[in-house]
């Protein structure tokens, strides 16, 4: 088991199982790790998370989500 070293906003330091990340999400400071046992909040950017966590692709999200929009 390889566990990845993450600290948070608070300075705190989490370990995590990269096996057990079902997504990660750029959030307006920090980002959030989605693990099987619940949600993480990490303070480094998402590339760098997906990078540390041996993630080798990343697929980003670009869909506009403004009110009101409605996808064709």
């Amino acid at each position: 088991m390889r566990l990845v070293k993450l600290d948070t906003p608070d300075g705190a330091t989490i370990y995590i199982n990269p096996e057990h990340v079902v997504a990660i999400v750029k959030g307006l400071r920090d980002t959030k790790v989605e693990t099987v046992s619940g949600p993480h909040v990490v303070k480094d950017p998402p590339e760098v998370v997906a990078r540390l966590l041996g993630m080798e692709e990343i697929s980003l999200d670009v869909t506009p989500r403004a009110v009101g929009w409605k996808g064709e």
